[in-house]
């Protein structure tokens, strides 16, 4: 059995939640898809070229490490490849997550031809109560803080990883606490989740019928025919969009002010996860300089990341 997931926060949630959920599955057959199929040329995913600036689209950044950037794109390779070795998988994807959904659509293309066995971990809603607090230690995904201050950023670097962690956890049951309504916490990435609500969805994981498989593998090939240069979620299911559909959703959160790309990133990220759709920072960010290009925005200060450019609105 493998477990097929999306991104490397859900890898490594999945890793942690494994020990007590499936503790005699090795965390090698944990595959973990890194590109994101919401954006670009669809037709071939297995086209590097095609691929390789969604995949790594942070390859202009000044202190990008070649080293990293170049371990981050094999490894996404190397899962891509390991697809064809899986005999039964239990797939990872939260029900109203674009890139999660549109990954799960491509795996159970890929699995069909086969006729492998695929079990379908939804991560959805979760009643407040089955929920068990963790061990601080455990705390498993990545953990970053984008703030205004570059002061504030480098010296988080070197906070101790116990501190970070109780940190960490202490945020997690801020956040859950604040996200329940009427009992239920909703999870928008399988990355959310800590290991009591990974048990909770394995434990509800269901097996996909041939009918069932056979429908997504159709609205993935109508994607692929479609070829737009977006995906977006609609009525629980993804569909093809505009490449401006969230431009909208992004003004509104920039500032009169000059302030740092960073902060109208985050502001975006925030508001359109509330709003159920689950898009990456530098998809955000492409769309900024794309609206200062077309005079929507002010750039004043341009950079090659978001944490060095200053932005404003245009006052009308």
């Amino acid at each position: 059995m493998y477990w097929i997931c999306f991104g490397e926060s859900a890898k490594g949630c999945l890793s942690v939640a494994r020990h007590r959920i499936a503790p005699d599955m090795p965390k090698e057959k944990i595959i973990a898809l890194l590109d994101d199929y919401t954006q670009g040329d669809i037709r071939n995913v297995g086209n590097r070229a095609a691929r390789e600036d969604i995949l790594f689209p942070w390859q202009e950044e000044q202190d990008a490490d070649p080293a990293w950037m170049r371990d981050y794109i094999d490894r996404h390779w190397e899962a891509f490849g390991r697809l064809d070795e899986v005999d039964k998988a239990v797939i990872w994807a939260a029900g109203g997550n674009a890139v999660e959904q549109c990954g799960l659509r491509y795996v159970v293309s890929r699995l069909y031809e086969r006729r492998v066995p695929v079990w379908l971990a939804e991560v959805e809603e979760i009643p407040l109560g089955e929920i068990k607090e963790e061990d601080e230690g455990r705390i498993g995904g990545a953990v970053s803080v984008v703030t205004g201050s570059r002061v504030l950023n480098f010296l988080l670097r070197f906070v101790p990883q116990p501190l970070v962690r109780r940190y960490a956890a202490h945020v997690s049951r801020r956040v859950r606490s604040e996200r329940a309504k009427e009992g239920r916490v909703r999870y928008s990435g399988v990355g959310e989740m800590d290991s009591g609500a990974a048990r909770y969805f394995y434990r509800r994981r269901r097996l996909l019928t041939e009918t069932e498989q056979g429908l997504l593998l159709t609205e993935w090939k109508r994607m692929q025919e479609e070829n737009a240069p977006l995906r977006v979620m609609a009525s629980g299911r993804p569909r093809s969009a505009a490449i401006d559909f969230y431009d909208e959703a992004i003004l509104a959160c920039v500032s009169t002010q000059e302030r740092r790309a960073a902060l109208t990133v985050g502001k975006a990220l925030v508001k359109l996860a509330e709003a159920g759709d689950c898009v990456s920072d530098m998809m955000i960010f492409s769309r900024i300089r794309a609206l200062g290009a077309a005079g929507r925005l002010e750039i004043v200060r341009d950079a090659p990341t978001y944490r060095d450019m200053t932005i404003r609105k245009i006052r009308s």
